[in-house]
């Protein structure tokens, strides 16, 4: 599991170590063995902890902050080793708190209605999840055993790491930033020499398809989870 969830005020010091080390749990014999998640019933029920949403913006949970922390915090799941498990409604940015109660009021319901494109916002964050987990269908560096930290670079606020297939390959980078501006310029080590493919770039889906998305050609990172693979994926 990540973290303990806390408010990510804008002003809080976020230590992107803690979030590297929760990538994987150590004591298991194997990472997949690990059942990842940010989000669970135990957690938003409802009088209990606010879903991922309104955490990051309890003011808007629909902002493009709580929109992007979103994005990173479940882009993050779907890249880590182990099982992500994803709470209903998560793919798509529901912000309500859960109940079991079948008698309470639509305060705890699903937005089910929302799909229909009255709220542009998680249309755009479904299109997201469904294409991060076909990628990682696709990708078998994404399900191996494979985990390296690349970098963890505090004070810009990013994280880097690689997942592979042990013995095989089917290298994918993940880079992951919380950074509120864009970074021009900013050089990552990678693995080894060569090509690597932008394969997914998460500020694509705000406003899909946003054209404004900084890519690995100008080198432009914020508030961003991204993923590059070597070799290219075949679709």
């Amino acid at each position: 599991m990540f973290p303990p969830r806390r408010r990510w005020a804008r002003e809080a010091g976020i230590n992107m170590g803690r979030i590297a080390d929760a990538l994987w749990a150590p004591r298991l014999p194997q990472k997949w063995r690990a059942i990842q998640y940010i989000e669970s019933h135990d957690e938003v029920y409802r009088d209990r902890s606010p879903r991922i949403a309104r955490l990051a913006d309890e003011s808007n949970p629909r902002s493009w902050y709580a929109r992007s922390r979103s994005r990173f915090a479940t882009g993050l799941l779907l890249m880590a080793p182990g099982m992500p498990m994803l709470f209903m409604g998560q793919e798509f940015l529901e912000d309500k708190p859960w109940s079991d109660d079948p008698g309470m009021d639509e305060r705890f319901l699903l937005y089910w209605a929302e799909l229909d494109g009255r709220d542009r916002h998680m249309t755009d964050f479904l299109r997201f999840v469904s294409d991060a987990i076909r990628l990682r269908r696709l990708h078998a560096g994404l399900r191996g055993e494979g985990l390296r930290i690349i970098s963890v670079d505090e004070g810009n606020r990013m994280l880097a790491f690689q997942r592979w297939v042990e013995g095989v390959g089917h290298d994918v980078v993940v880079v992951a930033s919380l950074n509120e501006n864009p970074l021009y310029g900013y050089r990552l080590g990678m693995p080894y020499a060569g090509t690597w493919v932008e394969v997914l770039n998460s500020d694509f889906y705000d406003h899909f398809p946003t054209p404004s998305a900084g890519g690995t050609a100008d080198s432009s990172m914020a508030s961003t989870c991204r993923c590059m693979a070597s070799p290219p994926l075949q679709s």
